[in-house]
Formats: C-alpha cells, sequence, structure tokens
C-alpha cells in the first residue's frame, strides 16, 4: 500500500502544469470564437433577402469564411478537449494546428501591420473631420486600440503556441496521455 501511494505522488500527472492551462484557454477561446462566428453567420443570413446578386455573392463569401472559422474552431475544441482528458490521440494533431496558428497569427499580424498606415490615416482623418461629436471620437479611438491589443495578442500568442507545441512533444509531457487499449 505503502509502494502504491509512494508511486502515484512521483506520477506526473501529479502537480501543476502550465501547459495544461494554455489548453484549457485555448479550449475557451475557441468556444467563444464559435459563438461569435455562429453569431456573425446567423446576423448574415437574417440579411440576405433583398440583396442584390453582387451583394448576394459577397454575402455567400462572408459565410463560407465564418463555416470555415466555425469549423476550425471546432475541430480545435475537440483536440483540446482530447489533450484535457490526455488522450495520446489528440497530442500531435494539437500540436500541428498550434502551429498552424503560429502562421495564422504571423500571417495575418504581419497584413495587419502592413496595413497600419492606411489604417491609422484613416482614422486621423474621420477625427479631424468629427469635430467635437465626442461618442464618434471615442469609437474611433476604441478602433485603434482594438488594433492595437489585437497586434500585441497575436505577438504574445506566437511564442506560446510554440512553447506549447515543443512541451506537448517532450516525454515528460507524452508519458501523461493514455492510448485507447
Amino acid at each position: 500500500m505503502a509502494v502504491m501511494a509512494r508511486a502515484e505522488a512521483g506520477s506526473p500527472t501529479r502537480g501543476f502544469a502550465a501547459w495544461r492551462v494554455l489548453v484549457w484557454l485555448m479550449l475557451l477561446l475557441a468556444a467563444f470564437g464559435s459563438v461569435q462566428y455562429l453569431g456573425h453567420a446567423q446576423l448574415l443570413w437574417a440579411h440576405r433577402a433583398g440583396l442584390s446578386p453582387d451583394d448576394g455573392a459577397a454575402l455567400q463569401r462572408m459565410l463560407a469564411w465564418d463555416i470555415g472559422y466555425l469549423l476550425a474552431a471546432f475541430a480545435l475544441i475537440v483536440l483540446c478537449a482530447g489533450c484535457i482528458l490526455r488522450q495520446a490521440w489528440a497530442r500531435a494533431p494539437l500540436r500541428m494546428a498550434c502551429g498552424v496558428l503560429v502562421l495564422w497569427a504571423l500571417a495575418s499580424g504581419g497584413m495587419m501591420l502592413a496595413q497600419w498606415p492606411q489604417f491609422h490615416r484613416a482614422s486621423a482623418d474621420a477625427l479631424a473631420q468629427l469635430g467635437n461629436d465626442a461618442t464618434l471620437r471615442s469609437a474611433v479611438m476604441h478602433a485603434r486600440r482594438v488594433y492595437r491589443i489585437t497586434l500585441g495578442l497575436k505577438a504574445i500568442a506566437i511564442p506560446v503556441l510554440l512553447w506549447l507545441a515543443w512541451r506537448l512533444g517532450t516525454p515528460a509531457v507524452r508519458m501523461q496521455f493514455r492510448h485507447r487499449r
């Protein structure tokens, strides 16, 4: 009995593990994203009536993007849930998903950085035209802040996701996952 208790105390599944916290966070963010994509798709679907053919084609493209994002978020939720339950089938695909998310953050962050001068100029022009309208000025300032925060979060996410992908591949973490019997 004492040997068994000692073996469990030294078990790699006990104690705090930052990688598990990150996987939970990814699951929650993917679930939140799913709700956002679904809500946007429902909004687009509700406004489909009475659109011109050109607007209808643009609507279909936006709906396709929403559905693609929704499916990707659902796949990420499944992989995160599998890792949280320490299923071996989910570890390698989640590592790959982390890599894809890093590439996506690099590409989208790069595009945002490339568009920053245009965005900054347009928001400065909007502020100049608004005059003393505090509500609209606040909205423009909020848009600028959201843009900067998004860039910052992408910059933080890249090393964090790379670390998670690396950590899921280490032998200490790999031993914590169980294979199907």
